[in-house]
């Protein structure tokens, strides 16, 4: 047989084993892959506020000669409540996985209180409640032990946020013994929040297909909304919505502002700097996986 035709049919060998392992390995991957599988979950739990923002409760006590301020510290934290979601998820092997989980938060209410005291012509007394609600989109690794029957495992993520949340105000004022009250609520919205996130749980198999899990979770999260709008404002009990302007009504929140001594329009929404509020939370999600 001819050298060149040798080699050709040594080289065909050659290719017909390439192709044969590259299969082979192929098909361990996939099937390895396949083994540790896709799954869903479905997880609820309480968060307690985290990074929180300082008021302060204030009460002004009037005396025959003097006025005495007392301020009490109020943690705002609107990243505290109820939350529930599910995961979508993908194990690469026993021991690492990436997952994107959706999540909507229905926060708690943080009151901030300012009165006075000591008067019984004069005297008022403001509640300010405030509360929040977010939906939240958290990609992650996880990094599992691996082990059967009890299995921990850690997760690490970004966690990006979109929502609103509200202040309440209900105000009460005496003066010459005639009261007047007032209620107000303004929502702030608009923006992304963008933050963090750890976690640290275990799951239990129940069964081949489904387990249960716990965890502690952590997130750090900030939010700047970049609009506000008054929804609601009544005097004694009176609608007077109609009767506030735009400016009056409206706030843009922009990261750099100028004043002039030209007011601006009342049909045009007033400016102020952004500030950034807290949403971070540390509590324990509870639920179920099932394996696909």
């Amino acid at each position: 047989m001819p050298k060149s035709l040798r080699v050709g049919k040594k080289n065909n060998i050659n290719m017909r084993k390439i192709i044969l392992m590259s299969v082979l390995s192929v098909s361990l991957i996939a099937n390895g892959l396949y083994a540790q599988g896709a799954y869903v979950s479905l997880n609820a739990g309480y968060g307690l506020g985290s990074s929180s923002q300082s008021l302060a409760n204030t009460t002004k006590t009037s005396g025959s000669s003097s006025t005495i301020t007392t301020e009490e510290n109020v943690n705002l934290s609107l990243g505290k409540g109820l939350n529930f979601g599910g995961t979508f998820g993908y194990m690469l092997n026993k021991n690492i996985g990436a997952e994107l989980g959706l999540s909507y938060l229905i926060g708690g209410t943080t009151t901030q209180k300012n009165a006075s005291t000591g008067s019984s012509t004069n005297y008022y007394s403001t509640n300010t409640d405030y509360s929040a609600s977010m939906l939240r989109i958290n990609p992650s690794i996880v990094i599992a032990s691996g082990l059967d029957g009890i299995n921990p495992y850690a997760k690490f993520g970004a966690v990006i946020g979109t929502g609103s949340f509200t202040a309440d105000v209900n105000e009460s004022q005496t003066y010459s013994s005639k009261t007047s009250v007032f209620k107000q609520t303004t929502k702030y919205s608009g923006g992304l929040a963008v933050g963090v996130s750890a976690s640290l749980g275990a799951s239990f198999k129940l069964n081949d297909k489904i387990s249960l899990f716990g965890e502690l979770a952590l997130i750090s999260l900030s939010y700047a909304p970049t609009k506000g709008e008054i929804t609601a404002y009544t005097e004694n009990g009176a609608d007077k919505l109609s009767s506030l302007t735009t400016n009056d009504k409206q706030t843009d929140f922009v990261d750099k502002t100028t004043t002039t001594s030209t007011a601006t329009p009342d049909s045009q929404p007033n400016q102020q700097l952004k500030s950034k509020y807290p949403f971070g939370s540390f509590g324990l999600n509870i639920g179920l996986k099932y394996t696909l």
